[in-house]
């Protein structure tokens, strides 16, 4: 696959985990409602999450982002656990949010992947 189509992968990911939804101009995704499901949701929402580490992999992006997206992930499971309080800070948080915005800074839809043409 290539990176533009990882990109949009994950941009679809982050719509869904975080801003799919909408209740009273709050906006969600599944990432907070996977809470209600004692530890199997937070670590579901973590592994869904890895996927944005793997695209930061791909656009070989600098260590601080390895380690921001990292801190995000770990912060949203830890604090995920917590009942009840965890479906709010998800619901505000937003870390897939976050991580996608510090990938995308690294991402340039004009850049083509594939073999060097030389002239």
């Amino acid at each position: 696959m290539s990176i533009h189509t990882h990109y949009k992968i994950a941009k679809q990911l982050v719509n869904l985990m975080d801003t799919r939804f909408s209740v009273f101009g709050i906006k969600f995704g599944l990432d907070p409602l996977l809470d209600l499901i004692p530890w199997f949701g937070s670590i579901l929402g973590a592994v869904i999450s890895l996927y944005l580490f793997y695209l930061a992999y791909k656009l070989n992006v600098p260590s601080w982002v390895y380690f921001r997206i990292t801190w995000n992930i770990i912060l949203d499971f830890l604090l995920g656990e917590i009942p009840y309080a965890g479906i709010i800070f998800d619901t505000f948080y937003r870390s897939n949010v976050k991580n996608f915005a510090l990938i995308q800074r690294f991402y340039d839809p004009d850049v083509l992947e594939g073999e060097i043409i030389e002239e």
